[in-house]
């Protein structure tokens, strides 16, 4: 999906924002710019970004760090408003688009819809109905728009990947037919190269209902209340209490080992048991995926369903 996203104050952005590095360990430094800038989100205009405005134009002037944490605009203009804001949106009408400007009323981000059951003779593929990540180093940022899900460790940043899929497309799914297998597969889009020489990452069932929401490497959008969706705090804007990263089975369903060199490829875990307990009364609210040792480096990128290639599978087979 073609989100455009908008940063709408220079002063601030030379100030503060150009000192900041693209790290997760930066992420949150990026909230406090809202209480430096002194920020009041009442009455805020907001401008989309033509596609003129590329990482690589910034790159020319130093300011790629803009585009890599969410925050992407030339600098050098001067015609931006007060405030600090970023906005993920599409379907902009023709009014819009030619004056470069939305109404805080008309924010929307528009979700990418649930793809149908694929049959076989003795099998059913599902699509996640909905994904994102959770960042230990950003709690408030809810990341169910992003394009990719981030499995990370590395002490306080780390990143564990959602995904669920519909449980009413899972009874028409299996029906009256005998289960013989389950698997979640996943495809990596990119890896770091700092696995060593492998490690574990486990899949766990979840235990807590939660909601994708609606943000996208956007970490000041809870603050005005366009964010609803799953943190690491909370499972959804209301349900905070028992979440904390996720709340899961401290039994793991599947281990698989990630190497240097998983990248472009599709993996696999083996989630019979989890679908076995559905059959039995259990509700299945997903999975996370997550490192085993998240003290250790590594990531990977994982599609998302909002690329509509490559999203995360959920085959079943029957005998």
């Amino acid at each position: 999906m073609d989100y455009k996203q908008v940063y709408t104050n220079t002063i601030v952005y030379h100030k503060v924002m150009k000192t900041l590095t693209t790290t997760e360990h930066s992420g949150i430094k990026l909230l406090s710019v809202m209480v430096i800038a002194g920020v009041v989100f009442s009455g805020m205009t907001f401008f989309m970004l033509g596609d003129g405005f590329t990482s690589s134009l910034l790159s020319d002037k130093n300011y790629e760090m803009l585009c890599n944490t969410g925050l992407c605009f030339d600098p050098s203009s001067a015609s931006f408003p007060t405030g600090i804001f970023i906005q993920q949106s599409q379907g902009f009408d023709s009014q819009m688009m030619g004056t470069n400007t939305e109404s805080f009323s008309a924010f929307r981000a528009v979700k990418t819809s649930v793809s149908d059951i694929q049959f076989t003779e003795n099998s059913a593929i599902l699509f996640s109905s909905k994904d994102s990540f959770v960042r230990e180093g950003l709690q408030q940022s809810n990341e169910g728009a992003s394009e990719v899900l981030r499995v990370m460790g590395s002490g306080p940043t780390n990143n564990r990947v959602l995904v669920g899929f519909d449980e009413a497309q899972l009874g028409t799914a299996i029906g009256d037919k005998t289960l013989d297998s389950a698997k979640l597969k996943i495809f990596v889009v990119d890896n770091d190269g700092r696995w060593q020489e492998g490690q574990s990452v486990t899949v766990r069932s979840l235990t807590e209902p939660w909601q994708e929401g609606v943000g996208s490497n956007a970490p000041f959008a809870n603050f005005v209340g366009t964010q609803k969706g799953v943190t690491w705090d909370c499972s959804d804007e209301n349900a905070c209490e028992n979440w904390d990263g996720g709340s899961f089975m401290a039994t793991v369903t599947d281990t698989v080992v990630i190497s240097n060199d998983i990248s472009g490829k599709w993996i696999e875990f083996d989630v019979t048991k989890d679908i076995m307990a559905y059959l039995d009364g259990t509700p299945n609210y997903g999975w996370v995926i997550m490192k085993s040792d998240e003290d250790s480096s590594g990531r990977i990128n994982i599609a998302a369903r909002e690329t509509q290639a490559n999203i995360p599978q959920l085959e079943l087979t029957f005998t």
